[in-house]
């Protein structure tokens, strides 16, 4: 889990961001409803992600708007990721993680544009080097994004 010193409105932003990933991971290898993937996050993993960034609430409202619509919207993300991974690389290279964390953050990049990009970039870096590792992909891969703007 990431060691956050920030202060407890940057954590709940974060952790939000965190059950995010972890209920679109559980929607995958469930092969059930985001609703049913939604709950069992509540049941099992959610306690334990706001004692880790010492927080009693996680951003509802901001989980909400990184889950709505997020299957529907899916194949425009996969679009954007697959058009700036380098020729090297397929986007069936990447694991579920990285993928879901890819898409969250072109999709706040993009589509949402409620924090400032290097907000954004610096978080799913973290992100990614806590979930799935190699940071520098992910940053250049954002920076990317960015710059085809």
């Amino acid at each position: 889990m990431i060691d956050n010193i920030r202060h407890k409105s940057v954590r709940k932003k974060t952790a939000s961001r965190i059950a995010a990933i972890q209920i679109l991971y559980l929607h995958h290898f469930n092969d059930q409803p985001l609703e049913n993937s939604i709950l069992t996050f509540n049941k099992y993993y959610k306690k334990f992600l706001l004692e880790k960034l010492e927080i009693n609430v996680l951003d509802e409202n901001l989980l909400h708007i990184l889950l709505k619509n997020f299957d529907k919207r899916k194949c425009s993300y996969d679009s954007i990721i697959q058009e700036h991974l380098s020729t090297n690389w397929k986007i069936t290279r990447l694991g579920t993680n990285e993928l879901n964390i890819l898409r969250l953050s072109v999709f706040e990049l993009k589509f949402l544009k409620k924090f400032d990009n290097k907000t954004i970039i610096n978080e799913y870096v973290s992100l990614f080097n806590n979930f799935c590792g190699e940071p520098d992909f992910v940053n250049g891969f954002l920076n990317g994004i960015l710059k085809s703007d």
